[in-house]
């Protein structure tokens, strides 16, 4: 799922949670950035298989949320040989007289962090779901808190360095990818051709055995659905429920993904800026239509460099500001914000919004280091793909990918992240999961990063695949779009499928752009302006920072209830609360 949309959610979730609390023993626990230790400190309970203990360092105090490490072969070939660590995380089912079991989430990726997802979502789970399952999720192979990849490269120069399509950019970008794996450890390299979907599958049966499930529940976002189609190939008597939002074609060549998603943000840039030119909250309009706005900035910058930011050290480039746009388009939430750093930008040729927006999408902290998401996504999907051409060829394709898309050709460069990265050892297994119960895949219409024909593919590839259409721009569905939630808690509770061609639409979703100050961000930012005039040891911010941060230390280290003057700021802010 999209990083911001969630933080954005959680976080008026988790201000009306404490503002709301007056227990002085409730405080916030600061988050930290996934990818540090590779392991999480528990204390061990012994509750069967798993050893489960509140989380530290993780999560915040106003979910319950525990954490526990299981261990994995390294490689599944070899079980009695090298073990590795999947770190999960939980919820612990809010009605445990009538729980189902366990229903497993993996929010995307390749590489996205299952136990910073689940810190973050699990308030916004619906309690349906919330009462009658564990909310489980882990970080996989490779990731963050499981024994990660581990490489020492400079993430800030690889996003500029992504952003370069002349010949010395591409010669550069050539050179620093050829000597990547250099920058690994030798245990990383090992990893890494353990490190695929495939494994990973595997890991989450032994996962579900630990949790004591006999089945399967599961939710995948985007990269998810990749994992869980995989899941259900390998394993389809132990299926229970599989819900799929936001469906992955089912193949292993990223460089087709890579055209075709190009696409699907064209269709996106297209719908934020036919909305925007039709409404006239939408600031952008001050400026002309938006997409001519959008393309004068793409000249703009590739003859100026860049454009500076409000950090001196840093500059926005010409691929950075493609980047930028394709982070806001995960989410119609999001085009408000979108509409703000194209104005910043074409106004001021202030890049400071958009550079935020890149932040949130290559998981840079606020401290400038960076969360291993995208080292392990190149891993993974490389694990994956056994269509890598040799790297005198990847310009080609890379070139013949970018030609897909009228708006973003510096931004697609997936076939560059193979570079220098050895053979597929186990590529991606594909099929028909024969003998699965009913598989649920969630398409929306305007999905930008998973098109929606996606999603028809990997619903007719799947022998018990049911398509569920939602009528919907953004990226997945489930947790964020209203109309669906009934349709997949119907169906984990149930086991309860649509009708064949059923749909819903978003047609009565928020205003995309509500007038100035009235957004979601926007409450938030005056929420705390409020509290903080008002007494509470509330730390300043802007909108800026809040994209940049979508793990939440800022915001959970805000949230104070302690706070002695908390209780009354929060009395002299109820209006504002009430806009929440």
């Amino acid at each position: 799922m999209n990083r911001i949309t969630i933080a954005i959610a959680a976080a008026s979730a988790l201000v009306l949670a404490s503002c709301s609390s007056t227990s002085s023993d409730v405080t916030a626990v600061q988050a930290d950035a996934p990818g540090g230790s590779g392991s999480i400190e528990v204390e061990d309970v012994d509750d069967g298989v798993v050893e489960w203990a509140a989380c530290v360092d993780v999560g915040n105090a106003l979910i319950d949320l525990e954490c526990a490490t299981v261990m994995v072969p390294l490689d599944h070939e070899h079980p009695e040989a090298a073990q590795i660590d999947i770190a999960l995380a939980r919820v612990r089912a809010a009605d445990p007289a009538n729980r189902i079991g366990s229903v497993v989430f993996n929010p995307g990726g390749p590489g996205g962090s299952g136990i910073e997802f689940l810190a973050n979502a699990a308030i916004l789970v619906p309690e349906e779901v919330a009462s009658r399952f564990d909310l489980v999720s882990f970080d996989p192979r490779g990731v963050a808190e499981s024994t990660a990849v581990v490489c020492d490269n400079d993430l800030d120069d690889e996003v500029t360095l992504l952003a370069l399509g002349d010949d010395e950019g591409w010669n550069n970008l050539v050179r620093e990818a050829e000597g990547f794996s250099d920058t690994c450890t030798g245990e990383t390299m090992e990893l890494a051709a353990h490190v695929g979907t495939n494994s990973a599958a595997r890991d989450l049966d032994l996962i579900r055995a630990a949790l004591g499930d006999e089945q399967l529940s599961y939710v995948g976002f985007s990269y998810g659905t990749r994992l869980g189609a995989t899941y259900a190939e390998l394993f389809p008597d132990n299926v229970r429920a599989l819900v799929l939002d936001g469906g992955v074609k089912p193949t292993n060549d990223l460089a087709e993904l890579d055209g075709e998603q190009g696409e699907g943000f064209d269709n996106a840039l297209e719908s934020f800026a036919a909305e925007c030119d039709s409404d006239a909250d939408c600031m952008l309009r001050d400026l002309g239509p938006a997409l001519e706005v959008y393309t004068g900035l793409v000249e703009e910058i590739s003859e100026a460099g860049s454009f500076p930011t409000d950090d001196a050290d840093r500059v926005l480039t010409p691929g950075e500001l493609q980047l930028g746009v394709v982070a806001a388009l995960y989410s119609k939430q999001t085009w408000p914000i979108l509409a703000e750093a194209l104005y910043l930008a074409d106004s001021d040729s202030d890049g400071t919004l958009l550079q935020a927006l890149v932040d949130s999408y290559a998981g840079r902290a606020p401290d400038g280091s960076y969360s291993n998401a995208q080292v392990a996504n190149g891993f993974i999907n490389c694990a994956d793909d056994p269509n890598r051409p040799p790297t005198d060829e990847v310009r080609d394709e890379v070139d013949a990918a970018a030609s897909r898309s009228v708006y973003f050709d510096e931004f697609l460069r997936a076939s560059t992240s193979c570079i220098g990265v050895g053979a597929a050892t186990d590529p991606l297994i594909i099929g028909p999961a024969d003998g699965a119960s009913s598989i649920l895949v969630i398409g929306n219409t305007g999905d930008p990063a998973t098109p929606y024909e996606w999603s028809v593919e990997l619903a007719d590839s799947l022998s018990s695949g049911i398509l569920y259409t939602v009528e919907a721009e953004g990226h997945t569905a489930y947790l964020s779009i209203p109309c669906v939630e009934p349709v997949v808690n119907a169906y984990l509770i149930d086991l309860s499928v649509p009708e064949v061609g059923e749909s819903c639409s978003d047609s009565d979703g928020p205003d995309p752009f509500p007038p100035p100050g009235e957004s979601e961000i926007d409450a938030l930012v005056a929420l705390f302006d409020c509290l903080r005039d008002n007494g509470a040891d509330v730390p300043e911010f802007s909108v800026a920072d809040l994209i940049a941060d979508p793990s939440g230390e800022l915001l959970l280290d805000a949230l104070d209830p302690s706070d002695p003057n908390f209780l009354t700021a929060v009395i002299a802010c109820e209006d504002l609360l009430g806009e929440l």
